[in-house]
């Protein structure tokens, strides 16, 4: 862990007055720390965290001492101590808005003081970082300048986050020590009663399937559940409840009640519709869609009926509800008093959705919800799920957002990014960014900027500075965006992936130890993906990509990084995936199509390497999701031997993981004559029903094997050319091909 002071010309400008009260002076002070007689957890840790800090601060360790024995020496007085209450500053604090903080000096002494437990320990944390320049910029980083003299001001300080719940859904924010720090208070967070909690919901999100599960009522009553397309319809994803049946209603107040009688510490539960699309088409649903103008209609007015038997018998709960995908449409109906409504973020990442095309009604949407309700929370996307290492140049238009929702009624953030594994495309830096935006929308994001450089890369602040800068001006370009899971290649042309290693390079010559070093490596890594996932398009040689991969391998390996995608951890068969294409083929094997680089692909949504489980085995995989309207194709061009030796044949699978709307057709060309062509109509989940999402993607019976016979075209050179396409619907048309190669076989 770094606690160094600043490094020579990167000095901050301290807010602290040289002529305030003197505090500590070379290595003594007389000062000590105070708690009320009986501190809540939350101040006992507070008190400790103040005492660590201070220490490597000032070279003086305060004592910690209970109220009645503290004497008349100055205090750093913690929570609810009776000085404090004496002077009104309790109350004062309880009548901020949540986690409010108050600091206040008195005389000699200096009250830290919060709204609840959590806020008694953020004062702290606040008083460290306003006045004594620390800063907690990651887990592994807390920048502690020491000082021969410490001073402080005469201190009137009250301030309340404008977002009572501020998550970051990043692994290296969920430990609880990183999490306090920066005032992430979400139900990832390790956060527990020691820091003064967190915000809990039951379930977490998508709750429909949990309400009336499927294998528990289809069979019986299909009615329950939503129709699609004249038939009725249960699962998880693509699959929602018939929400106008008195029994669905019935059966879920039941359900509601009896989670909240299971999870009496959780102050919000959530009542939402499934992952995906499917919403009910029968003609009482369709008659409330109508009535209400949106599909959030038949939503409202079931949550709103929870709601109410919720505020009868338990007036202190909240009911959640998602705005998300067919519904972020407000309908007429209003929310009930204690219903959230949690607003799923759709909008273009690169210049912020408020003057982008891509989320052009997501600022109305917002306006709108927030006039008819007065708790708001954002689910916020800031990460590409389908490729976490890939460059994502998306700070700027981060920042816009979060201060768009803090200056427009919006109540509570979670910032989704790379939370499964640690070592995600600028993680830190992004993680720090949104929870400082969270806290305090009004400040300056380049300065935030620039206060993590120069605490975390230190003496190569300068090169990452100007790295993050070149981001900025790219994703400028009003041609280019991008939302949610994207094709990386598309966004990121071959200037971009050779500027950005030459800055970072020069950035990596001035760093003057490993640490640092590992940290300019992480900021190549997303360029070397590049660069190992499509070495075609970017021009990198078989030789270049072996000494490439052995970088990346290394720094995955030093920063623990087990995902490379949303999913199941998928680190490892991509490892076993790129040895494999980066070593001879054997024998029999003309050409592998697994090395993906190779081809040239035109309208994928997604082009990239999978493996997917068959009859219990992970096999190899390439996933060609086709975009909605035409062929998703890859062309390859393979010199065939003009004397095989018997037959040359292309073998392979195909499979669709997921519940695709209306399917996938397969199609093979060779020379732009077609060989092949397979439509998948259906996936067929597993027996056991498993999850298809992750790297590792178990499949029903829907997975054929396949053989083309290329013999007639030896000795010469083929365009092989692989094309799926989505019919009317792209959703979740996850078609693989699996293992495809080209062998030659003896007669």
């Amino acid at each position: 862990m770094s606690l160094l002071p600043w490094v020579a010309g990167l000095v901050f400008i301290s807010a602290v007055q040289a002529n305030g009260a003197v505090i500590a002076q070379n290595g003594r002070s007389d000062y000590k720390i105070v708690t009320p007689d009986k501190p809540g957890a939350a101040v006992k840790y507070a008190a400790t965290e103040l005492q660590d800090i201070f220490a490597q601060i000032s070279g003086v360790r305060l004592p910690i001492v209970r109220e009645s024995a503290a004497g008349d020496c100055p205090a750093f007085l913690l929570g609810p101590c009776r000085k404090s209450a004496k002077a009104g500053l309790v109350e004062q604090a309880k009548e901020l808005a949540d986690d409010g903080v108050l600091i206040k000096t008195m005389g000699n002494d200096i009250a830290l003081v919060g709204q609840n437990e959590r806020g008694n320990l953020y004062s702290v944390y606040v008083l460290l970082e306003k006045y004594l320049d620390v800063r907690f910029l990651a887990w592994d980083c807390t920048i502690i300048p020491a000082r021969h003299k410490v001073t402080l001001p005469d201190l009137d300080y009250s301030y309340a986050p404008p977002y009572m719940y501020r998550e970051t859904l990043y692994w290296d924010s969920f430990p609880k020590q990183i999490a306090a720090r920066q005032r992430l208070n979400g139900p990832y967070t390790k956060c527990d009663e020691t820091v003064g909690g967190k915000i809990k919901f039951h379930p977490y999100v998508h709750s429909f399937a949990e309400l009336i599960p499927p294998s528990e009522y289809y069979v019986k009553h299909p009615e329950y559940f939503g129709m699609q397309g004249g038939k009725r319809v249960a699962g998880s994803v693509h699959a929602q409840l018939c929400l106008t049946n008195p029994d669905v209603l019935r059966i879920s107040k039941e359900k509601a009640l009896r989670w909240i009688k299971e999870n009496p510490d959780v102050p919000i539960i959530d009542i939402s519709q499934n992952d995906g699309l499917g919403p009910c088409e029968c003609d009482e649903c369709m008659a409330i869609v109508n009535e209400e103008g949106s599909q959030h209609g038949p939503i409202m007015r079931f949550v709103n009926a929870i709601a109410d038997v919720v505020a009868e018998k338990h007036p202190q709960i909240w009911v959640e509800t998602l705005a998300y995908a067919y519904s972020t449409k407000p309908p007429v109906t209003k929310p009930r008093d204690n219903v959230i409504i949690r607003l799923c973020h759709a909008g273009c990442y690169y210049h912020g959705f408020e003057k982008c095309g891509l989320g052009a009604n997501f600022a109305d949407y917002v306006n709108q919800w927030s006039q008819r309700t007065r708790r708001i929370f954002i689910w916020h996307y800031a990460t590409n799920f389908a490729h976490y290492l890939a460059p994502n140049p998306n700070l700027a238009g981060l920042a816009k957002d979060l201060k768009y929702y803090g200056s427009h009624g919006v109540n509570g953030v979670m910032v989704q990014c790379d939370y499964q594994s640690p070592g995600g495309e600028l993680a830190e830096l992004r993680q720090y960014l949104s929870a400082q935006l969270m806290w305090d929308p009004s400040q300056n994001p380049i300065t935030l900027r620039q206060d993590f450089c120069r605490g975390y890369y230190r003496e190569a602040a300068g090169g990452v500075l100007e790295y993050l800068k070149y981001l900025d001006d790219f994703a400028a370009n009003p041609e280019t965006h991008a939302f949610g899971a994207w094709e990386a290649k598309n966004n990121v042309p071959p200037e971009l992936v050779t500027n950005a290693l030459n800055i970072l390079s020069r950035a990596y010559s001035a760093a003057a130890d490993n640490e640092v070093r590992n940290r300019i490596n992480k900021l190549m890594l997303p360029f070397w993906y590049m660069q190992l996932t499509y070495p075609e398009y970017y021009g990198v040689s078989d030789n270049d990509a072996v000494n490439i991969w052995r970088q990346t391998k290394q720094t995955i390996e030093t920063n623990g990084i087990t995902h490379v995608r949303e999913g199941g951890a998928n680190v490892a068969s991509w490892i076993t995936e790129m040895d494999a294409q980066l070593l001879p083929l054997p024998k029999n094997v003309i050409f592998d199509l697994m090395r993906i680089g190779k081809a040239r692909t035109e309208n994928c949504f997604a082009w990239e390497s999978r493996t997917v489980e068959i009859g219990g085995k992970p096999r190899r995989a390439v996933l060609q999701h086709p975009n909605p309207k035409g062929d998703a194709t890859a062309t390859y061009q393979i010199e065939l031997p003009a004397d095989p030796k018997g037959v040359i044949l292309m073998k392979f699978g195909t499979v669709i993981t997921e519940k695709s709307t209306d399917g996938v057709r397969y199609s093979v060309f060779v020379d732009d004559k077609e060989l092949f062509n397979k439509t998948i109509t259906a996936f067929v989940a597993p027996k056991d029903d498993k999850s298809a999402q992750g790297s590792i993607m178990p499949v029903g019976e829907a997975y054929e094997n396949h053989t083309i016979d290329l013999t007639p075209y030896a000795g010469k050179t083929i365009a092989l050319t692989l094309k799926t396409n989505a019919i009317e619907d792209n959703s979740y048309d996850w078609a693989h091909w699996v293992e495809p190669k080209i062998e030659r076989q003896g007669k």
